[in-house]
């Protein structure tokens, strides 16, 4: 024990602890009693005795602090519900129990007043200067929001605090116009991307093979430090102090290169000095369900539609399939595991009659959440600690996914003297996911349990008790989720800073610095058990190739990033009017990563992955990479305003990375921004009553992006094994390189805002507008070289594309106390933004679709559009000539489209290669010029996103909502299992075409469809996303148990919507995935 507690003296382990914990923990004391506002001299008021009543009548004026009258103060009696408001010139009456009863005041903007009746002739209230003087985070530093000149959302806790969120993009979703959140699915560690302001690049596509828009990510910065929207996702909600969203390039251009999209500022909370310490304790029990479950067929419906289309068309069906649907009608009657079969000469068929979502997926998964934080401070320190965990069941049944996410905070201020204070910073997140492993041969779980019927929906999960080969997995995908090949991966990422500040001259100049060391890892660890399997014979099981065998693979990546920002903070007023200020700063940062994955195959059991362990060691292998990067740059802001009516700013930055030549790898990106607060004009005088703010600003800036492969100007060569043996080995084989530009430099981003800030009506109504064009040029895109092609390569990559991206931004908010126990706020955004191809170089010819019908870019593009064919109807009896005699086909003397039958569908026809109707449906040459008989029918850009949000809050009660939506998105879905193939959508087969049902919506079921326009799904949508009920404790119940504040919430997340989006999907997500949930959350909040 002497050894440790010599330990823990050593000198720098004692000033740590000092300055993190022992100096904190002395502050837990009362805080500095409240200061009143100044009291007035004037007069007493004017108080008179009501005849027969036992009021007192008492008149006042209410002003501010330079003697203007207030309109619409709220003043009411304290503890009675007795109350009035000033008139137009400030003045106010009313009855009152006494002269001695108290008063209290209140207006937006103005500190709350509490005064005796008998003092209320003349009252003055004070400017709330923290309402006033809203700051806002900016780079390097904060501003006062009236100050700002670029285009800059803020969201402050409240947002996130005891919220039914999983993570924050959840939290954040509408409340920030044009911040565009998607989910790639609702697994509970999916990671929400973040998009501003719309299309951003081109990027090549490997899955398609083609170039396609992205919406590219802003860069995340927390605390100072760059972060990655992995890093945002696993914040704990509960710990953000605010978040800025900066959006233009005059107010990102200081980042540099990786700010060319946006900006996410992020502050976590601080302790405050001279604050009693406080102990804050959140629970939050969360219960989710699938917010978009498809209603399959059952297996007689499946086979029996099946049947009537083979019917329908001119076939008839044969003596198997009336056998398998009698099979299936008598497993139906007598669900028994010997029912669920019937041999045909050697093979098996499967007749069972299975819904894998009702069988796969539960109906309600928990989560919870603890956060514990700690938090206060002193005359030179203060601090705030926290640790949170959060346990997430997913939505299988069977082998369930399992997401445990752990966070701890520290942050502690310390002002060592009157020149040098300090910032420290550590905090470390972990997430371990635990997820069922299918192979890749056998596709995404979500999918495969709507498609392949004669598997999923017919075979059980295993054989039965006394099948031939009893209690056998079978094909069944349910039966994979089952076996027990599992994912087990661990993310870990710890966050150490220190950020000291030199005063050099008080109140003018300081020196910062930012020395930043994160550490990440990455564990993913697979088992993958070999997997026999029944599928159409008991005879013998069977194996797909990757589960032929006991397998395991391991993969371990590493990165370490540092960071050194050095800048020096210059402000100077002269003659009270003008303001200047600057920054001068250089950064430096380097990452550095590795990767190293091992394949262990043919083990002797797959929980003991060793070569030693394994029937053939030299079958394992092992991979290695690795890479370094780095950056360097040195920015500078420079700002002057005139009396706080006039504003300019400037920013640079010039911005070196290693991913270029070093002649190529420097370039300077500048911004410049300027605003008028116009109500501060004399001339503005007579407004003042109804006017509070009027800023009218507008910027311009060009931000360059570096690409995101690592050396882009560096030829590589692949090797690999070759599928064939060369004296009784195989070889390797490295492929030449193919031809590199040495001439590649950043894209860039030139953006142009322009914005209008307003305040009316005693700043109870709050107006923000913004118009925006981004243009990025120099994008990394296929070249117009032509090159022989006895060559054997494709030209070269340059910096040759042209993306264009318009839109605007409108926020109304109105906040209005009523009475002291009464009072609102209401909020509406709505954005948009369209995204155009101004060039790409590659297609000359203006193809539309490449060969495979992908679609491509082309110049004058607009992003999201959809080609398809016009419909004509669905097809009758009485729209056919007849039956062709020799082999019964229907007679069509429309355009030809194939062989048609009454339910299909049929197009118009609207032209050829001269834009004259040919008597045939067809792409044409799938050129702009001859597109056949297809247009643009639509747009899947989502367009007009809004926002409507609320809060009401009353005595100890309070409501919050957030409604979200979308005004105008068209949608066009191919899936098979919409459509009608594999196991079907039981809402579909409702609405289809059928002899007995011609005047149906949709065409004959699994009759196939081309993209059209009658079928496009109108995807606008409203949607009430968040719902927060919450209770107060009232303070006079609580301290009597010591207790600062108790709560207690009942939130909803994604709790319903309107829209014609068929309810077999979500709104956010039209496909076949992992579905988003619905949540409904139980919280309490306790504080010491």
């Amino acid at each position: 024990m002497s050894k440790f507690y010599n330990y823990l003296n050593n000198r720098y382990i004692k000033a740590f602890w000092g300055i993190a914990f022992i100096t904190p923990m002395a502050t837990f004391a009362g805080t500095e009693k409240e200061k009143m506002p100044p009291t007035s001299t004037a007069p007493h008021a004017a108080v008179v005795s009501i005849a027969n009543s036992n009021q007192e009548k008492i008149t006042g004026l209410v002003t501010d602090e330079n003697g203007k009258p207030l309109a619409g103060v709220s003043i009411t009696e304290k503890d009675t519900k007795n109350t009035t408001k000033t008139a137009a010139n400030g003045e106010f009456t009313l009855a009152v129990s006494s002269r001695n009863a108290r008063l209290t005041l209140s207006s937006l903007g103005f500190k709350k007043v509490e005064i005796a009746a008998s003092n209320a002739r003349n009252i003055q209230l004070v400017a709330d200067q923290e309402q006033l003087e809203e700051v806002v985070v900016v780079g390097f530093g904060t501003q006062k929001k009236v100050n700002l000149t670029g285009a800059i959302s803020h969201v402050g806790k409240e947002a996130f605090e005891n919220r039914p969120v999983a993570n924050i993009g959840q939290a954040l979703q509408g409340l920030v116009p044009n911040l565009n959140i998607s989910f790639g699915d609702g697994s509970p560690n999916t990671t929400p991307s973040f998009n501003l302001r719309g299309g951003t690049s081109m990027s090549y596509n490997a899955n398609t093979s083609v170039f396609e828009a992205v919406n590219g990510s802003p860069l995340v910065i927390i605390d100072g430090v760059e972060g990655s929207t992995n890093a945002l996702n696993q914040l704990n909600p509960n710990d953000i102090m605010d978040m800025s969203f900066v959006k233009d390039a005059s107010a990102a251009a200081i980042y540099g290169t990786k700010a060319a999209y946006g900006v996410i500022l992020v502050r976590t909370k601080r302790g405050e000095y001279n604050q009693k310490g406080k102990i804050a304790y959140n629970y939050d029990a969360n219960f989710d369900t699938p917010a978009g479950i498809p209603d399959v067929l059952n297996a007689y419906q499946i086979q029996k539609s099946g049947m009537d289309r083979t019917l329908w068309t001119n076939g008839m069906p044969g003596t198997a399939d009336e056998k398998k649907l009698e099979m299936i009608q008598q497993y139906m009657n007598n669900p028994t595991p010997e029912n669920a079969w019937y041999q045909e000469g050697n093979s098996i068929v499967w007749v069972g009659n299975m819904n894998p979502f009702d069988t796969a997926v539960k109906k309600w998964t928990p989560m919870q959440k603890h956060t514990l934080n700690l938090s206060g401070g002193g005359e030179s320190v203060n601090y705030y600690i926290s640790g949170g965990i959060q346990d997430q069941s997913g939505m299988y049944k069977i082998n369930t996914d399992q997401l445990k996410r752990y966070n701890a905070l520290m942050n502690v201020n310390a002002k060592v003297n009157n020149w040098f204070s300090v910032f420290g910073k550590m905090s470390f997140n972990q997430s371990d996911y635990n997820t069922p492993y299918i192979v890749g041969s056998k596709g995404s779980i979500w999918s495969a349990m709507m498609s392949d019927p004669s598997r999923n929906i017919h075979m059980p999960i295993k054989t039965g008790p006394n099948d031939p080969l009893a209690n056998t997995y079978t094909d069944n995908i349910l039966s994979w989720l089952s076996y027990g090949a599992n994912n087990q991966s661990t993310m870990r990422r710890l966050s150490l800073l220190i950020s000291p500040e030199f005063t050099l001259i008080p109140n003018t100049l300081k020196l910062k610095a930012d020395l930043s060391y994160q550490p990440q890892t990455y564990k993913l660890s697979r088992y993958s058990p070999k997997f026999n399997q029944i599928v159409d014979s008991w005879q013998y099981t069977s194996q797909v190739a990757e589960a032929a065998e006991n397998r395991a693979y391991f993969d371990n990546n590493n990165t370490d990033n540092y960071l050194v920002n050095i800048y020096a903070d210059y402000k100077k007023t002269w003659a009270e009017k003008h303001n200047f200020s600057a920054i001068v700063g250089y950064n430096q940062e380097q990452t550095k990563y590795s990767q190293i994955a091992n394949t262990f195959r043919k083990l002797i059991s797959a929980d003991t992955p060793n070569p030693n362990a394994a029937e053939d060691p030299t079958l394992h292998t092992v991979s290695r990479y690795s890479y370094t990067t780095a950056g360097r740059a040195a920015f500078g802001r420079v700002s002057y305003n005139y009396a706080e009516k006039y504003f300019f700013e400037s920013n640079l930055r010039y911005d070196g990375s290693a991913r270029f030549t070093k002649e190529d790898r420097f370039v300077a990106f500048p911004s410049f921004s300027a605003g008028w607060r116009i109500s501060q004009e004399h001339f503005m005088e007579n407004t003042k009553s109804w006017l509070n703010e009027l800023k009218v600003r507008g910027s311009w800036g060009k931000l360059g992006n570096q690409p995101s492969s690592i050396y882009p100007y560096q030829a590589t060569m692949a090797t690999g094994k070759a599928p064939y043996l060369i004296n009784g080995q195989q070889i390797v084989y490295i492929n030449p390189p193919g031809l590199v530009s040495p001439y590649l430099t950043f894209e860039k981003a030139t953006t142009w805002n322009i914005g209008l800030d307003g305040s009316f009506l005693n700043n109870r109504l709050d107006a923000t507008f913004e118009y925006y064009n981004r243009k990025t040029t120099d994008i990394l895109t296929d070249g117009d070289a032509s090159y022989p092609t006895i060559l054997g390569t494709a030209a070269p990559l340059e910096n040759s594309g042209i993306l264009e991206t318009r839109g605007f931004e409108l926020s109304l908010a109105w906040k209005q106390t009523i009475n002291t126990d009464l009072r609102y706020r209401v909020g509406v955004n709505i954005s948009d933004n369209l995204s155009k191809v101004r060039h790409y170089a590659a297609n000359t010819t203006l193809l539309i679709a490449n060969g495979s019908g992908r679609e491509v870019m082309y110049d004058g593009k607009t992003i999201g559009e959809i080609w398809g064919y016009r419909t004509g109807g669905i097809l009758q009896e009485g729209d056919f000539a007849g039956r062709n005699p020799t082999n019964g086909n229907w007679i069509y003397n429309g355009a030809y489209q194939g062989t048609l039958y009454p339910g299909n569908i049929w197009y118009q026809d609207l032209g050829g290669p001269e834009g004259i109707p040919d008597g045939k449906i067809d792409a044409g040459l799938n050129t702009l010029a001859n597109p056949g008989d297809r247009q643009v029918i639509g747009n899947s850009t989502p367009r007009f996103r809004y926002a409507i949000t609320g809060n009401i809050q009353y005595k100890s009660f309070d409501l919050d909502f957030l409604f979200q939506g979308v005004l105008k998105r068209d949608v066009w879905t191919g899936l098979s299992s919409y459509w009608g193939g594999g196991a079907g959508s039981k809402w579909m087969y409702e609405r289809s075409w059928t002899p007995d049902r011609t005047d149906a919506a949709f065409p004959m079921y699994g009759s196939g469809v081309s993209v059209q326009d009658r079928y496009l799904i109108n995807g606008a949508y409203l949607r009430l996303k968040q719902a927060v009920i919450g209770y107060t404790v009232p303070n006079q119940i609580t301290k009597r148990f010591g207790v600062e504040k108790l709560r207690f919430t009942a939130a909803g997340f994604n709790i319903f919507e309107i829209t014609a989006i068929p309810n077999i999907f979500d709104v956010d997500q039209i496909s076949a995935d992992y579905p988003q949930k619905r949540s409904i959350t139980f919280g309490a909040q306790i504080v010491f």
